[in-house]
Parts: structure tokens; sequence; C-alpha cells
């Protein structure tokens, strides 16, 4: 069995691992963690990289205790341990167990510090995984389960990413973790993106081995940098495209380029202008009414072509939803256009125990932004 500790948007982390993993059984499911059977650990290991709400990956087998693995050590006996689920004495744990070394004379150290759980970069910070010696215990109310992590996030490798972009704040800051969610749902190998902004979504399509990605934008600005995004990853990266195509062109308008027609494209996996920047002090009611007439024509001109032109394959967007004073706006407008045109996929199983939104999508939202997103998940009826 194979656990996956999932993010703060953990139905997001949920509908991602199971678009990766589809031939999975359910084990067990909380706001932690995911743990599923028939899964193979290679093939989990090799596409860890490219999850983006999984924190950790740990695997369940007769693993030894820490003090049988302690004594096993040649050196200082370093090591952590995490508690899920139920609530447990951390230091207690910690403390007998120190004690219980000690009587065996062996030399040891626990990690955590203030006896709370590690994050990921602390984590990878102290080589634990490589060390095989950051343990979990996973209670509920009728288990226990005693793991080793496997595989972490690297969180310090998405910062990166997403900050060496050339771009401004009035530009858009999709988030690289987001972009590959978004990608994995779609089940896309070769992705197109109409509305690029900066390209998030092609580098990451590109890191996730994918040969073949398609974009195109309005903007003069959006095209000059994404170009420069691309060309410099590619180089920055020693990485071989078998072809990867950018036009100028409206979205409004996608029936007049050959674009989705001729070529190998089996995705679409975007996000457009989610609107003006906005603030405490400048939002209003007026002004998202605002903003959604003006996003509603140009979504129904684009999903009017789509459906013009017959496509056939997944799309996966985000749209716009806003927070003013503590109550949330969503955009309803943008649920009849897709209603019209658009078949809304289920990203759960119908037996999954999850709350949905009413109209099946999954919502993003992070700390005091005002404009925040939800996806779905669309097929073209």
């Amino acid at each position: 069995m194979i656990g996956f500790q999932l993010g703060r948007e953990y139905k997001l982390s949920v509908s991602e691992i199971l678009a990766v993993f589809p031939q999975w059984k359910t084990v067990f499911l909380s706001k932690d963690f995911l743990i599923l059977d028939n899964i193979e650990k290679d093939e989990v290991l090799t596409k860890a990289n490219n999850l983006w709400w999984t924190i950790k990956i740990i695997e369940i087998n007769n693993a030894p205790t820490i003090l049988e693995d302690a004594l096993k050590s040649e050196w200082k006996f370093k090591y952590w341990v995490s508690i899920f689920w139920e609530k447990k004495n951390l230091k207690t744990i910690l403390m007998n167990q120190k004690k219980e070394l000690k009587w065996q004379w062996v030399s040891s150290r626990f990690i955590n510090k203030d006896f709370k759980n590690l994050s990921s970069a602390q984590i990878l910070w102290e080589k634990l995984v490589k060390t095989l010696s950051d343990y979990s215990y996973i209670y509920s109310k009728d288990r226990a389960f005693y793991w080793k992590s496997i595989w972490v996030q690297d969180i310090n490798n998405y910062s990166k990413r997403d900050w060496q972009k050339d771009r401004d704040m009035q530009t858009g800051m999709l988030p690289p973790k987001l972009c590959q969610m978004m990608i994995n749902i779609s089940w896309g190998k070769n992705i197109y993106d109409p509305f690029v902004w900066l390209g998030t979504v092609l580098i990451e399509s590109i890191l996730m081995w994918n040969k073949e990605v398609y974009w195109s934008d309005l903007n003069d600005k959006m095209v000059e940098n994404t170009t420069n995004n691309i060309e410099s990853f590619i180089k920055e990266n020693n990485i071989h495209l078998d072809n990867f195509e950018i036009i100028k062109l409206n979205s409004k308008f996608i029936h007049e380029s050959e674009i989705l027609i001729n070529k190998t494209i089996n995705s679409i996996v975007s996000e457009w202008y989610l609107g003006e920047m906005m603030t405490q002090k400048n939002i209003s009611h007026e002004r998202i009414n605002k903003q959604k007439e003006s996003l509603s024509e140009l979504y129904d001109r684009f999903f009017t072509w789509l459906k013009n032109i017959n496509y056939k394959w997944n799309i996966v967007m985000c749209f716009p939803y806003w927070e003013i004073k503590w109550s949330l706006v969503f955009f309803n407008e943008i649920y009849e256009i897709l209603n019209k045109y658009t078949e809304i996929k289920s990203l759960f199983p119908k037996d999954y125990l999850i709350n949905w939104t009413e109209k099946w999508s999954l919502l993003y939202k992070r700390d005091k932004q005002l404009v925040w997103r939800e996806i779905f998940k669309l097929k073209i009826k």
C-alpha cells in the first residue's frame, strides 16, 4: 500500500492522484492522507515529481521498528516522527522512544522541533528520505499504520521555476503546481494553451515529458515574454521537443487558425484573464459585474468555435470567482455558457465521500487574494 499526504486543498490532491493512478483501490481517505492499494512503488516514484498537491509519499509494509533501524546505524541515529488523523501526544511518543534507544545504548536524535511535525522543506534539508528515517504514525479509529517516506515534494524547485519567469505584477501568476494538476487531470500529452500569458502551462507540460506544445495569445507582450521563457527554458535544461509553436491569435476567433485541426493536440489546458486586479479598497459588485460581462462575451465566442470545429478532447480551464466583504461571488454567467456548450466531467468516482461544489468544480484560493480560481474539466457536447 502507498500513502499520499495531501496538500492544503485536499480535493485537488485527490483528483490529481486518481488521474495519474487510475487503477487504484482506495483503502482510506481523510483530509490528510489518501491510501491506495494495487499500485507499484516503482510506478509511483516514476510519476511522483509530476504530482502537485502531494506533500510526501509513504510506503507501508512489514517495516522494522525505529529501534531495529537504530541498531543497524553505524553513526548517531537521526530521525523524526509525524502523527496524523487521531490526535496523539507526540512529545510523549518521542521521549519514550528516546528512553528506549538509550536503554539499548543507541545514540540518537529526533529532529522534531517543539515536538511538531516537520514540513517538506525540513525533510529535504535533513535528507531524511534518503536515509529512510522519516517515520509516520497514522491512527484511524480502528487501524494504525506504520510508514516510511519514499518521496517528498521539492517545494523550493517550484518556487524557483515560478519566479524566474519574465513577468511583471500586472500579468498572470498561475502557480506551476496548479498547472501540473490541470495537465494531469486533462490526460493530455500534446497541450494547447489558447491564453498563454507567461507560458507556465507549457513549461510544466514540457517538464512532464510532453514533446509537443502549442500556444497562442492576442497580446504582443505575452507572445514575446512566452517565447523568451520557453526558449530560455529549453536551452538551459537541454530539452528536445518534437514541435512547439506560438501564434498571435484572438481566442474569440479560434476558427481562423488551423492550430486545432492540423496539429496532434489532445487537450486544452489554460487559464484566461481573471479580470482586473482588485484590492479591498476598490473591489465592488459593479466592477465584478463589468468583468463578468466582458469575460462572458469572450468565452461564449471561444466555446462556440470549439463546438463548430467539433473539438473532441478534454478541456481543463480556470475561471474566476471573487471575495467581497467576506462573501463569495461566483461567475454564474460562465456556468450558463458551459452548460450550453460543454459536458462538465466528474473528477472523482461516484461513490467517493467528498463534498462537491454545486457545479462539479474544484476551487483554489490563496490567502489575502480577492480573485480566486474555479477549475473545470470539460468536453464539448
